[in-house]
């Protein structure tokens, strides 16, 4: 039985099928011992020694087959020791070569072969066999055989020596499929780590290597399996970082790269030197940095490409890095930057290549602490120097001395802010170290302060920055507090000249940037001793004056007020800043207004706020005691009066905002009681306060809308308060108020049913009998209907669907106050409101409630295409958006209807049109591409083929290779006529004109 099926699978007049069927049968008699390893040699005997190759080849694979699939297969060493003999002898045989590797691997992995057969074997298998005659997999065979002997047979391995590597590098030479180089890339780095005498063979080893750079690979499309181009990218860069002998081969390479004029090459090449410095250090480096300096100064000082300038400046940094290891080679290769940077600097007529060098600088000094001091004690007293002698020879060439001062300015700036980098931020081991600028301190501060009294405006504007970079500059790094390199003193002239600068116009901005960035870091009793006094002596100044002036000044002390140390310190003085604000009554509207905008800065203030603690002090002492002024004004006022009325709500509402999201909750619960149990104990006032009874005051009516903003902020539950919600739903109802109050309780009542959990006792049926009824509150009952059903659309509730339905029933009411309401509900629905949220699900439920708005769109856009053109385009500003907006609709007959009415406006209003192209021209190639019916991706192609023609070629040619790349796949449409369109489509915007 066994010898037929041996017979069987070795014949090669069989199909496939009755192969692998005599295969898995001798499989299964091998695993059962019922056919020993010996008999299966002796019943291939004839097979392994015949003259015909083919049946030699069948014989060998039956047996390489039997190792590769039974792992376990139980051998003794005998017959290990026969087998490998046997495979070493046939690996002479070339028509067999694929099967005695597959053998090979077969028994090395699966099986213990004793010394020294693997060295045997595998020095065979570089000898005879020749890679171009196997397949894939059995070139990938071999080196995952190499790999297995380099981790269980290493000193075996290691013994071939230089005999190895030349068989390696021969048998990895020319490689070219993926899945066999990748592999070979990773094996690479081990083969280095193990076999020593790979020194020997560097050169050839990164030639080989080199062949594949730069990686150019696309992938499989649609396998997730598939290999990536950044996996060979990333392979290979290991293999080329994995030697520091690679260095002297690796190097002149990548500059060679680096000088192509293909942009990526430029960009994969500086980024494999950036990775291939890292590995190799300094020592190795050191023979090649004048190359490296030379290649990397020419690309930033000369490259037009941005991407390319970006990448070598970045290489810049991590070469000075990397550099930092050892203090000489770092102290050679900064020596040599410094001197042709300031050659530039000093000499160069063109203030552009000045920039460039001053940017180098920046990065050289950031990189490390060690290459700041280096750069900075070569640069900063020549530079000092240089710029004391331009200010002398002013006169001499007032425009280019004027300029060359700016640009020296602009690189003490750069100067400073890279050393701060370098000091913060490197983890470098420099707790204890004194910062590189200690000894050039003095001379900046002086050269600095000296010019904020320079007739140029920019060269005072670049003197603020420079002196907040030098203020910000630390003495030692972990110093607890801070300490700065500058003295107090010092420190305080500064803070008091940036405060005056606040004052002006034209350096606001920059003043107020340098002190954000100053109380970041400094105490807060420095702060105070004079920026936030000087900025409250203007805000007061400008109460009832310029408010422009005034808002200036509350952003510069609202942004540094967001530091929480700060203004924890600051309350006492935010109390009085508002005590002077707030008032019962106004000289003008300057005053009134600029009291708003105390507020709005305020808000801003504590919108930013991060700390509780803070929050809560603030709430209970600033907001607290200002709540209960705004009441007793309002208490007092003359409702008679519009201007009064509208000055005090209008102070209300920012002072309402301020309240801190930490004190929502605490400020809610105090509203709720003071408002429902009109108990105002809390604002210490002793007065009667029921603004939702049918007797209450003008004036306690006025206050409804503060409580519902306040209620609709919420972001926790509150309908369990069912006193709250009849409150509520009565003044929504109540036709005898003013429609701001009413309108105001049906949001609030909205909003509660949005967070609402459980909604199975909402007013629908009530509402609907009000809205059907002759009562004088329908109007009031719609709104309030849309703003629960606003509630329900965001919540993601199924009741939504049925108000929906309702409300679109409306639009076709006999009431026309009730049909217009009901027809602007839906921009309501499906507008953004911030006291809505929008919880899981809501979206889905919303496109569900949509469905209804889809039909009046389907109708409209039917209707345009037969509206008289003269009409249309006088509408035109209102039918556009609805076209375009249909256009992303799932609909069918939208979709059609809106892509025949487009068609026609391309034609007859394509001025219209042009406006639109950056939102419609993508739509319409997803559509010719991806449309679900033939008729809708062969319209967006006419479409798209009528405004190449009909549209200005300045308005359309940005355009040009987005739509001839985007309809690509629609060359190879199923569908003829999209293919034919496409076509023609695609060759109107080639020959646009």
């Amino acid at each position: 039985m066994s010898k037929a099926n041996i017979d069987s699978y070795i014949n090669i007049n069989n199909n496939d099928q009755t192969k692998q069927t005599s295969l898995n049968i001798l499989l299964l008699e091998i695993n059962a011992n019922k056919l020993s390893i010996h008999q299966l040699v002796e019943y291939l005997g004839d097979y392994l020694q015949n003259t015909d190759s083919i049946l030699r080849a069948r014989g060998t694979l039956l047996l390489s087959e039997v190792l590769c699939r039974l792992p376990d297969l139980k051998l003794n060493e005998a017959q290990v020791e026969f087998l490998a003999a046997f495979y070493h002898d046939r690996l002479q045989d070339y028509a067999c070569a694929s099967e005695v590797v597959k053998g090979v691997y077969g028994l090395c992995v699966n099986h213990k072969v004793p010394y020294p057969h693997n060295q045997k074997m595998i020095r065979a298998i570089f000898q005879e066999v020749h890679p171009s005659t196997l397949v894939q997999t059995h070139r990938k065979m071999v080196l995952q055989l190499i790999e297995h002997l380099l981790e269980h047979n290493l000193t075996e391995i290691q013994e071939l020596k230089g005999d190895f590597m030349a068989g390696f590098l021969q048998f990895i030479d020319g490689e070219k499929d993926p899945r066999n180089i990748i592999y070979t890339f990773r094996l690479i780095p081990r083969v280095i780590l193990y076999i020593p005498e790979y020194k020997n063979f560097a050169d050839s080893l990164f030639e080989i290597l080199s062949c594949y750079f730069p990686i150019s690979f696309n992938p499989k499309p649609g396998d997730p399996n598939s290999i990536t181009k950044d996996d060979l990218v990333s392979s290979l860069l290991n293999c080329f970082g994995a030697s520091t002998y690679f260095a002297e081969h690796c190097i002149p390479f990548l500059i060679d790269k680096i000088c192509s004029n293909v942009v990526d090459t430029k960009i994969e090449s500086l980024k494999t030197l950036l990775f291939c410095c890292s590995k190799y250090g300094p020592v190795a480096l050191r023979p090649h940095l004048d190359d490296i300096w030379g290649t990397l100064r020419t690309q930033i000082l000369t490259q037009k490409s941005a991407t390319v300038i970006d990448e070598s400046k970045k290489t810049m940094f991590y070469l000075t890095r990397v550099l930092a290891a050892d203090q000489e080679t770092l102290q050679s290769f900064l020596s040599m930057v410094d001197k042709e940077c300031l050659h530039h600097i000093k000499t160069s007529q063109d203030s552009k290549l000045a920039v460039s060098c001053a940017s180098i600088l920046f990065q050289t000094v950031s990189a490390s602490v060690k290459s700041s001091r280096i750069v900075l004690s070569h640069i900063l007293p020549t530079i000092i120097d240089f710029f004391k002698e331009l200010s002398l020879h002013l006169s001499d060439d007032p425009i280019h001395k004027a300029n060359e001062q700016l640009s020296i300015i602009g690189l003490f700036n750069d100067l400073l802010k890279a050393n701060n980098i370098s000091f913060q931020y490197n983890n470098e081991n420099i707790d204890k170290e004194i910062n590189p600028l200690e000894e050039y301190k003095d001379k900046l501060y002086d050269l600095f302060i000296g010019l904020l009294s320079n007739s140029s405006a920019l060269v005072r504007t670049l003197a603020v920055d420079c002196l907040a970079n030098l203020y910000v500059t630390r003495h030692i790094k972990t110093s607890v507090p801070i300490t700065f390199v500058l003295d107090q003193e010092k420190r305080q002239s500064i803070i008091k000249d940036l405060g005056v600068w606040l004052l002006i116009q034209i350096f606001r901005n920059k003043s107020l940037e340098a002190l954000m960035s100053i109380t970041k870091l400094e105490q807060v009793e420095q702060m105070n001793l004079f920026a936030i006094p000087t900025l409250l002596q203007m805000i007061n100044a400008n109460q009832s004056k310029n408010v422009s002036e005034s808002k200036h000044y509350l952003e510069a002390f609202s942004q540094l007020c967001t530091h929480q140390p700060l203004l924890q310190s600051v309350i006492p003085q935010i109390k009085t800043l508002l005590e002077h604000s707030i008032k019962k009554k106004y000289i003008n509207n300057d005053e009134f207004e600029n009291s708003l905008l105390v507020l709005q800065s305020l808000e801003n203030t504590f919108s930013n706020s991060i700390d509780e603690q803070t929050m809560t002090i603030c709430y209970r002492e600033i907001l607290l005691p200002l709540v209960k002024e705004l009441f007793e004004q309002v208490f007092s006022l003359d409702v008679n009066s519009q201007e009064q009325k509208d000055q005090v709500l209008g102070i209300m509402k920012p002072a309402i905002s301020m309240i801190h999201s930490n004190n929502k909750k605490e400020a809610i619960e105090l509203f709720i009681n003071i408002y429902l149990n009109g108990d105002l104990s809390a604002l210490q006032i002793n007065k009667e306060f029921k603004p939702f009874s049918s007797d209450a005051t003008e004036q306690a009516k006025l206050l409804i809308p503060i409580f519902t903003s306040v209620i609709s902020q919420s972001k926790f539950e509150l309908s369990t308060n069912k006193l709250l919600k009849e409150m509520l739903m009565s003044r929504a109802l109540d036709s005898n108020v003013e429609e701001s109050i009413s309108n105001a309780c049906a949001i609030c009542y909205g909003s509660i049913i949005n967070k609402q959990t459980d909604q199975t006792d909402l007013p629908l049926d009530h509402l609907e009998q009000l809205i059907s009824s002759s009562s004088t509150n329908k109007t009031q009952a719609l709104n309030l209907l849309i703003w629960i059903e606003k509630g329900l659309v965001t919540n993601g509730n199924p009741q939504s669907i049925k108000v929906g339905e309702l409300l679109a029933q409306l639009i076709t009411s006999e009431n026309t106050e009730i049909s217009q309401k009901a027809a602007k509900s839906f921009y309501i629905l499906l507008s953004d409101h911030d006291t809505f949220d929008h919880k899981s699900g809501a979206i889905v439920k919303r496109q569900k409630n949509e469905t209804v708005s889809s039909q009046f769109l389907v109708a409209i856009t039917n209707l345009l295409r037969n509206v008289p053109k003269e009409v249309l385009l006088g509408e035109l500003q209102e039918v556009l958006p609805i076209v375009l907006h249909s256009l992303h609709s799932n609909q069918r007959d939208l979709l059609n209807s809106s892509l025949q009415t487009l068609m026609m406006l391309v034609d007859e209003a394509s001025t219209s049109i042009s406006s639109h192209l950056d939102s419609l021209i993508p739509t319409l190639i997803k559509i010719s591409v991806n449309g679900e019916s033939l008729t809708f991706r062969q319209s967006s192609l006419e479409i798209l083929t009528r405004i190449s023609r009909a549209i200005p070629y300045p308005k359309i040619y940005p355009f040009r290779n987005q739509v001839i790349n985007g309809i690509v796949p629609a060359l190879d449409d199923k569908k003829r006529l999209v293919r034919r369109e496409a076509t023609k489509c695609r060759n109107s915007w080639f020959i646009l004109q």
